[in-house]
């Protein structure tokens, strides 16, 4: 038997009308006025609290006539209502269906959420790594050795580790190349690769886009693709461009220069759609702390004219 699709939407699960029709023996166009009576009995009845979202979803779809057709998207509830009414085999079928689709989807998303919780934080496999390092640099450990246990760590994670050449490095970049490149400087007037680091810190699913470099005799560096270049600008702009990152008991003060060209332009987020994050007073705020547009980090999302 075959099993049925279930279409994920508005983070609810549905399944589509035409593949209950089938697996129940019905004409489509009867259980589309099925589903409609239900509705509207439910509607002039007041049920407390109904909305019908919840148990159907109106839909549409092309007819092989290329004509739109209209159908419905059931929920595990929709399903339900619909399955009471049956009865003999084509119900029991029914039933068996939907109640075992649904539990699997409840049972990924349910084990998918644990993973994630349960789950170490690359951060933390970092300080772990760090702490081994320094052990085996003071037990003079060779370097293959000290490749083979970054490895050992780092590709479980998709994290790719490389004896450092620079053409194996194009399209990666190191914290402080990326501060450099959005403008995160510290009160040295250098690029303030400390901060950056501690935002990533604050990131998730950073694994496919880091690479870790072994260098020295015991040591190890992380180099980050575009995708952390525009996540970090992300958190900042989120964040509201802050003066301070805190990690680990520590604040890093940032001071806010202007652009450099670094990196391709493709790197520069369009954050128009982040505008509404900010009132007026925040804008005019921001203006007055930068001291002019072109040393305004978020100049690009503004939309004041000179």
């Amino acid at each position: 038997m075959k099993e049925l699709t279930i279409t994920k939407m508005n983070g609810g699960a549905y399944i589509d009308s035409r593949e209950v029709a089938k697996i129940i023996g019905k004409d489509h166009r009867n259980l589309l006025r099925v589903i409609r009576g239900y509705a509207e009995i439910l509607r002039k009845r007041g049920a407390l609290n109904f909305e019908l979202s919840s148990f159907f979803i109106e839909s549409s779809y092309i007819s092989e006539q290329n004509k739109e057709m209209p159908c419905f998207l059931l929920s595990k509830m929709g399903c339900e209502m619909v399955a009471v009414k049956l009865t003999g085999e084509k119900g029991v079928l029914f039933t068996y269906s939907y109640v075992k689709r649904f539990n699997e989807l409840e049972a990924a998303e349910q084990e998918a959420k644990i993973k994630a919780h349960s789950a170490p934080r690359l951060n933390d496999f970092n300080v772990a790594v760090k702490n081994v390092l320094n052990g085996m640099s003071q037990c003079f450990v060779p370097p293959k050795k000290v490749m083979g246990f970054l490895c050992g760590v780092y590709e479980p994670l998709g994290i790719e580790v490389m004896p450092f050449h620079e053409n194996d490095c194009f399209g990666y970049y190191t914290a402080t190349e990326i501060a450099g490149q959005i403008g995160v400087y510290s009160n040295t007037g250098r690029p303030h690769g400390h901060a950056v680091s501690a935002i990533i810190s604050k990131l998730d699913n950073l694994a496919h886009h880091a690479m870790v470099i072994p260098y020295g005799l015991v040591g190890a560096t992380f180099r980050y693709d575009s995708f952390i270049v525009e996540a970090v600008r992300n958190w900042l702009a989120k964040n509201k461009f802050p003066s301070t990152v805190p990690y680990n008991g520590f604040e890093y003060h940032i001071y806010y220069h202007r652009q450099t060209s670094l990196f391709d332009d493709d790197t520069i987020l369009d954050l128009n759609d982040d505008l509404d994050d900010y009132t007026s007073d925040e804008l005019d705020e921001m203006c007055g702390k930068f001291g002019g547009c072109d040393a305004c980090p978020g100049r690009h999302i503004c939309c004041y004219e000179d």
